[in-house]
């Protein structure tokens, strides 16, 4: 049986009420059985019971080549999935509310980024030397001026140099002339850690959208209606409803009569969803120094600061000792501070996908619908 002509007549609903001989399906024994009754008449068309209440008789499926299906058929209403109706017109009630034609683009993730490096400074020069002659002259006799083994920066007057000292001694050229300090050392623990603002996002503004929707809905039915036990008096349903068989799973063959067209696959709402953004990391940080202050006083006791200079990690300075010739009494290596490096952070891809939940896939083989009740 095809299609008719198109109409917009909706599905209609159908109750039945026990004792009332004109509902679809009347109990038995509220059925008239006098001369009007067709039904019973020798001569009378078999279904003519099942049609007279707006039904039509319809064969169980059996096609032992096309598998096992449903022996009774669901009305299913096939559209566009933003029509799907919110419930079925029929008593039975909904049995699945499934969809095909998945579009689930890719996930995008927020730009991974990464908070302040941190990192902590300490320790003192490696070196500190006092030298007989101006900064950068070359073989000019020099003495050691750094602190005690261990030497956390605090003040001390390990290795003084005395007012008027000359190198060497009787030369007449005055020991303290420049100082020269070496590097700090360089940044401990130092570290940058991700941003917990990272979001996943999808394109478009949502994450599914199905192209077809399937309501299937069961219905009324009875076998006493059509004269045969292979077949059953379901209502007849208009377009876009069908009567329809189904299978969970993927099908690919069709029991007759419900071989109309080819099988429709479908699939329940939420698909099986492995789209994610990768973790974000953070490299070592780049570019970040400790800087300290050194300070030189006249006495051992550091009183009397006759110079200071910022000293990094990156590298010392040499500086004159003015005026030359001067004591160096104390030295002190305080208030160290760590600049901040840079990290470049990693990771934020999109990765994985969204797909039919193919494990809870249903299978519809139908009928063709009317266009028009007759």
């Amino acid at each position: 049986m095809g299609l008719i002509v198109a109409s917009c007549t909706a599905a209609p609903s159908f109750y039945d009420f026990e004792c009332d001989p004109d509902s679809f399906f009347p109990a038995p024994e509220c059925i008239d059985g006098g001369t009007d009754a067709g039904s019973d008449a020798p001569d009378a068309d078999p279904q003519a019971a099942c049609t007279s209440r707006g039904g039509e008789c319809v064969e169980i499926p059996d096609d032992p080549e096309a598998g096992f299906w449903s022996q009774v058929p669901l009305a299913v209403w096939f559209g566009p999935a933003p029509d799907i109706p919110k419930e079925c017109p029929f008593v039975g009630g909904e049995q699945f509310r499934l969809y095909a034609g998945l579009t689930a683009p890719p996930a995008q993730c927020d730009p991974c980024e990464c908070q302040e490096a941190t990192g902590q400074c300490s320790g003192v020069p490696g070196k500190i030397t006092i030298g007989a002659g101006m900064c950068g002259a070359v073989g000019a006799p020099s003495l050691p001026f750094d602190g005690p083994g261990g030497w956390d920066g605090s003040c001390t007057d390990a290795n003084a140099v005395p007012a008027g000292a000359q190198c060497p001694p009787g030369s007449g050229v005055p020991c303290a002339q420049s100082i020269t300090l070496s590097a700090l050392p360089p940044p401990a623990n130092e570290k940058c850690d991700v941003k917990p603002s990272q979001i996943i996002k999808v394109s478009g503004t949502k994450i599914t959208e199905w192209e077809t929707g399937a309501l299937a809905c069961r219905s009324s039915l009875d076998t006493s209606l059509c004269g045969a036990g292979d077949q059953l008096c379901v209502p007849k349903v208009l377009y876009p409803h069908r009567q329809c068989v189904w299978q969970k799973g993927k099908h690919t063959k069709c029991p007759k009569p419900y071989d109309y067209e080819g099988p429709r696959i479908m699939y329940p709402f939420q698909p099986k969803e492995s789209r994610v953004c990768t973790e974000c990391t953070c490299g070592a940080p780049q570019g970040g120094m400790c800087m300290a202050t050194v300070r030189l006083f006249d006495n051992g006791v550091c009183s009397g600061e006759f110079h200071q200079r910022i000293v990094t990690s990156e590298g010392g300075p040499c500086d004159p000792i003015l005026p030359p010739g001067r004591a160096l009494g104390g030295k002190s290596v305080t208030e160290h501070v760590y600049v901040k490096g840079t990290c470049e952070a990693g990771g934020g891809e999109p990765i994985g996908e969204a797909v039919e939940d193919e494990e809870n896939a249903v299978t519809f083989c139908c009928r063709p619908s009317y266009m028009f009740d007759e």
